[in-house]
């Protein structure tokens, strides 16, 4: 079990599959992820596509879909790479193409606080 000195990436995934993001919840849990926030987000092409009309002629640009998911992860650098690999490995074993993006972070400080 890492300390918190240790935590010292943010990890960053956005999946345009609900599925996907529990798939990928229940392998953090596997690989000792301790702990994740999960944020409903819309993309750019979805605000153009839904709200702003004016911009209807663009809207073909963009992909259509129904949403994704940010997942938000502070976590020790070990555990990057075997986060890395369960997306790939899920990813690659999806009947449709699906997009994830997924990235890190430096995290200068970090303090978890409770009440």
């Amino acid at each position: 079990m890492p300390d918190a000195e240790e935590l010292n990436k943010l990890c960053v995934i956005i999946v345009d599959d609900p599925d996907l993001t529990d798939a990928l919840i229940t392998g953090f849990l596997e690989i000792g992820v301790r702990g994740a926030t999960v944020v409903e987000t819309r993309g750019m092409g979805q605000i153009v596509r839904q709200d702003m009309p004016i911009f209807a002629g663009l809207a073909g640009l963009f992909p259509e879909t129904s949403g994704s998911r940010m997942i938000l992860s502070a976590m020790p650098q070990s555990i990057i790479q075997p986060v890395f690999d369960l997306i790939d490995e899920l990813v690659g074993t999806q009947e449709e193409a699906h997009s994830v993006i997924c990235f890190t972070l430096p995290i200068e400080e970090f303090r978890g606080i409770r009440s």
